[in-house]
């Protein structure tokens, strides 16, 4: 990795703690923001010389709740009743929401 996020927090004391935010206990402080900066470059350089960043992958999972609704879109297509209830409901929903004020 060629880029590293640096969080530069500025303390009530005046001194200034360099976070490596990948790395979040890497930290480094100084009295200036430059000091702050160089030491945490330093022991950051330090830290990777002993190891190295990999990647891994993890498996998706077969079957999310939204896909795993997917199979039921459409069943009452056919249904010659679902409109009719679908309707009522409305009228229902609309009924309480006009005694409600909504």
């Amino acid at each position: 990795m060629d880029n590293w996020n640096i969080l530069l927090e500025n303390r009530d004391d005046g001194l200034t703690v360099a976070t490596v935010l990948e790395v979040p206990n890497l930290q480094a402080t100084d009295k200036t923001k430059q000091g702050a900066i160089e030491k945490v470059r330093q022991l950051l350089q330090e830290r990777l010389a002993k190891a190295e960043i990999i990647q891994i992958s993890l498996p998706k999972k077969s079957s999310d709740y939204k896909t795993s609704l997917m199979k039921f879109a459409g069943i009452f297509a056919e249904d010659p009743d679902f409109q009719e209830i679908m309707s009522d409901i409305r009228k229902e929903r609309e009924a309480v929401g006009a005694g409600l004020g909504i």
